[in-house]
């Protein structure tokens, strides 16, 4: 009966560590769009 316990821990544990990594790749995604916009900016700028 203990082990049955145990698994909600590596389940929770589990999907703490998958929430973390999207929650992670979410904000380097919204920095990434930053960067190419101020770019494309740029770009344009020099363009001109």
């Amino acid at each position: 009966m203990e082990s049955y316990g145990k698994i909600f821990v590596v389940v929770a544990v589990l999907a703490l560590i998958l929430v973390g990594i999207f929650v992670y790749l979410f904000f380097i995604d919204r920095k990434i769009g930053k960067l190419e916009k101020e770019i494309s900016e740029k770009e344009s700028h020099n363009r001109i």
